[in-house]
């Protein structure tokens, strides 16, 4: 009996250390190694390729949905760079010209005795307000009388300038069209010898316009 005993207690370590870690973990669980991802899918009778294929499901769903979320948002940061782009960083001439045809809007209403539907507040300006004020010019633009502008002393073509003021002049304008008077007056005298047709039709308006010559506003700091 003691050497039965004796060779009972006297068991290969290897042998005792799995019988012990066995009693420690319990059945079916999912730390025990090795490890099965699939295995919670074994109670809806998946096979593991059904299991895996389901879970690589959801994964690509996930990523999907994040990458919608990321495509709207740089839809968004698309949408607002590109308005910056067209209303503070367009071509330096195209700001001009917007300025100053404003202005002759202005002018003309201002000898037609009509008042602008919407108003010409100038101030800085809400995107919505700014949509309102330009349409306001838009719709004045188109009520301008070619005898009016006659009548100031100027052509047909500034006429036509006004005409297309919709489709290539309103997106250009500033919130204030004094602001770009002296750079646009210094941009024409820097050119007057490279462009003379352009100085002719421009530095025309800055009397009526601006109430004075091109030379005058070109000194204003």
């Amino acid at each position: 009996m003691a050497t039965e005993s004796k060779s009972r207690s006297m068991k290969p370590p290897g042998l005792q250390s799995r019988g012990t870690a066995s009693t420690q973990l319990m059945p079916g669980s999912l730390v025990s190694p090795p490890y099965n991802s699939c295995a919670w899918y074994e109670k809806e009778n998946l096979s593991r390729a059904q299991a895996a294929l389901h879970m690589s499901n959801e994964n690509l769903a996930c990523r999907l949905a994040k990458l919608k979320v990321n495509a709207g948002r740089l839809q968004r940061e698309l949408f607002l760079l590109q308005r910056h782009i067209k209303e503070f960083q367009c071509p330096l001439f195209e700001t001009y010209e917007a300025d100053i045809l404003t202005r002759l809007i202005d002018v003309v209403h201002a000898h037609q005795d009509k008042k602008m539907m919407g108003g010409t507040a100038i101030s800085s300006e809400s995107i919505a307000e700014r949509e309102i004020i330009s349409r306001a010019y838009i719709n004045a633009s188109k009520q301008v009388q070619e005898e009016t502008i006659e009548k100031l002393g100027l052509s047909s073509q500034h006429y036509q300038a006004i005409r297309r003021y919709e489709e290539q002049v309103a997106a250009y304008r500033s919130p204030n069209p004094f602001q770009t008077e002296a750079p646009f007056a210094r941009w024409l005298l820097e050119k007057k010898d490279i462009l003379p047709g352009k100085y002719a039709f421009w530095s025309k308006l800055y009397p009526i316009c601006y109430g004075r010559s091109v030379e005058q506003s070109s000194t204003i700091l």
